[in-house]
């Protein structure tokens, strides 16, 4: 009989599926981020309240896709939902330098390059901003963390 204290063998860590499990939250957090431009884009300014939205997503994906549960899952949910922020962030600097110089959307990423995009998208962060992101964050762990079954009990 197995010893029920030991996960079954498909829930036992193993660094290469969690290591695959980063790069795939990554992917999602980056999607996403892609995604959440598009409004931001149409208005014509940033729109980072949409990172409440954006958490809850992850956070799904990252439970029911991914199967992380529990603090790594939490983690990468947390972790994807932060980086669709500053990915946002940074696109949309690019995009205010692509309409100031009246040039396409990736000559001006190409032009000003990763860093000086890195630098203007963290000018750009107000305190509010930083709160919602963190808020998001928070939100996508709570969603990703498995809920118990209450065993028993109706009510």
């Amino acid at each position: 009989m197995p010893d029920p204290s030991q996960p079954p063998p498909a829930e036992r860590f193993r660094l290469p599926g969690f290591l695959f499990g980063v790069l795939c939250a990554a992917m999602f957090g980056l999607a996403v981020g892609a995604v959440w431009m598009l409004p931001s884009m149409m208005f014509g300014r940033a729109l980072p309240a949409l990172v409440l939205p954006a958490g809850w997503v992850l956070g799904v994906v990252v439970r029911r896709w991914l199967h992380f549960q529990g603090l790594a899952g939490a983690l990468l949910a947390a972790g994807a939902t932060l980086l669709a922020a500053a990915y946002t962030a940074c696109l949309v600097a690019a995009a205010t330098i692509s309409g100031m110089m009246g040039i396409g959307l990736a000559q001006a990423m190409s032009d000003a390059g990763p860093g000086m995009l890195i630098e203007l998208a963290h000018l750009a962060q107000t305190p509010g901003d930083l709160a919602l992101a963190l808020a998001g964050a928070a939100l996508a762990a709570m969603v990703a963390w498995p809920l118990r079954a209450r065993g028993g009990r109706a009510g």
